[in-house]
């Protein structure tokens, strides 16, 4: 049983008897204009409507932490233009929130609402439990949800909101990450290895003591790792494996070779002897056949790919791969394969429109201008599409390097040196990395089997329900 103190029975009979009393002023002020107007008028100055039909935060603080140039913690203030939040109003449930949550740090503890509209006259409850008339100017606490009361123009009816200003936990451009596993067993002796993620399975090629190997472990436990050596594959090299239309493939001693599980390899009777597979898109499959790129959206029938005239090859290693759609439009995507030309980073490029077949031809990718920004060019590389930009990382000697950012379709590459966006000082002397279809980046590190599962925070924000029906009763 709750024991209720005198304090808080005194403090609570003052609000309802204050509201109690404010409904009998609104009734008799009612009365009087109505006694005022004669009976052929039209005009109605009093109703019985009452609800919140809007509300606009003002401008509010934020702190900000940043480091100065020797390494310093500071901080500084910036301002936060709260119309940028809207706040939606449920009338079913009463509540009045910001689905878009304010950015961390944003102070809510004296927050002004810029406007407010509504059927009635509006009060909110203090911190102290009190009612008090809602003013433009007022100043309010939102650390903790309050409680707005609309009364209607004839003091007859009433509803009371639970308003809430939401604030995020967490800085939005930072990555939060968590050790998923810890096996140093299975991963002992895994030299080179590609990952991937099907049906809420990883998927990691290895070379493991020599021989080529399947790990596998579910999304949901990945602590739990089985290894399966492959004897299908006797040259297999991870970085050679894609993941096409639900089956992998690789190059094995100039044939296509695919797999629906990763263990079980047969041979695809396409009549092409390939050396390497280059990439897989949406749609098409690209491969090497002698100096050529051919390609094929079936893995059979293959046809020979268009290059820009003078692009050097391709390199058949250390060339990680990516595809990724456009963000203008749906039916355009592209590819981009990065390595190496006479010691030179390079990208290669090619622009997919499934309406119109392969209308552009390879390219060599224009890098960073002057030098700056180019691609990396790391050994044990990898890349992978995410939050519609392209994420790299590879090895720095035996530590995993920081993440770099193409968003401009692999022509610039920053390095992301921020705090928060990378696991520092991860060590690995092979590693592999894949992104699900939840926004997670997975890393993979050999010999330690070290397992971590990090996401962009904004990427996993709720988006929260929105509804407002003006007008509707809390008794309807």
């Amino acid at each position: 049983m709750r024991i209720v103190s005198f304090n808080e029975m005194y403090t609570n009979s003052l609000s309802r008897l204050f509201l109690h009393s404010l409904l009998l002023i609104f009734a008799w002020v009612a009365m009087t204009l109505t006694s005022c107007v004669s009976s052929s008028s039209e005009d109605n100055y009093a109703s019985s409507d009452c609800a919140i039909t809007a509300v606009t935060m003002g401008t509010l603080k934020r702190t900000v932490h940043s480091t100065t140039t020797d390494g310093r913690d500071t901080t500084y203030s910036v301002s936060v233009a709260g119309s940028a939040f809207p706040m939606y109003i449920d009338q079913l449930r009463l509540e009045i929130y910001n689905p878009d949550s304010l950015p961390q740090y944003t102070n809510v503890k004296k927050v002004v609402l810029s406007s407010v509209t509504s059927d009635g006259t509006v009060f909110y409850r203090t911190a102290s439990g009190i009612d008090t008339l809602l003013t433009s100017t007022d100043s309010i606490d939102f650390t903790q949800p309050r409680l707005f009361t609309c009364l209607s123009s004839d003091g007859t009816q009433s509803k009371t909101y639970k308003v809430s200003i939401n604030v995020h936990q967490t800085y939005s451009e930072n990555f939060t990450w968590t050790t998923e596993a810890d096996d140093p067993t299975t991963f002992a002796g895994v030299t080179a290895q590609k990952a991937f993620i099907l049906n809420n399975s990883l998927f990691v090629f290895a070379i493991k003591d020599g021989t080529p190997t399947m790990l596998t472990a579910s999304t949901g436990s990945p602590s739990q790792w089985t290894a399966t050596p492959i004897i299908d594959l006797a040259a297999m090299s991870p970085e050679d494996i894609v993941l096409f239309n639900g089956s992998f493939f690789c190059a094995d001693g100039g044939n296509l070779m695919t797999s629906e599980d990763g263990t079980q390899w047969s041979i695809v009777n396409c009549q092409l002897s390939i050396n390497k597979i280059l990439a897989a898109g949406r749609e098409t499959i690209y491969a090497l056949s002698g100096n050529d790129i051919y390609c094929s959206t079936d893995a059979t029938s293959w046809t020979h790919d268009t290059c820009e005239s003078g692009m050097p090859a391709i390199p058949e290693d250390n060339r990680p791969s990516v595809w990724s759609p456009m963000t203008f439009n749906d039916n355009f995507s592209y590819i981009l394969i990065g390595g190496t030309s006479n010691d030179t980073p390079c990208i290669w490029r090619k622009v997919v429109d499934v309406n119109d077949n392969d209308t552009e031809p390879w390219s060599l990718f224009p890098q960073g201008e002057n030098g700056i920004n180019m691609y990396p060019a790391l050994p044990q590389s990898a890349m992978v599409a995410y939050d519609s930009k392209i994420l790299y990382a590879g090895l720095e000697g035996d530590t995993i390097s920081n993440f770099y950012l193409s968003s401009d379709g692999g022509r610039n590459w920053l390095e992301q040196t921020t705090v928060g966006n990378h696991p520092a000082n991860l060590e690995a002397q092979s590693f592999s990395m894949v992104a699900d279809d939840d926004n997670f980046v997975w890393l993979i590190c050999a010999p330690s089997g070290k397992v971590l599962r990090g996401r962009l925070n904004r990427l996993g924000y709720a988006d929260n329900q929105k509804i407002y029906l003006k007008g509707v009763r809390s008794n309807e």
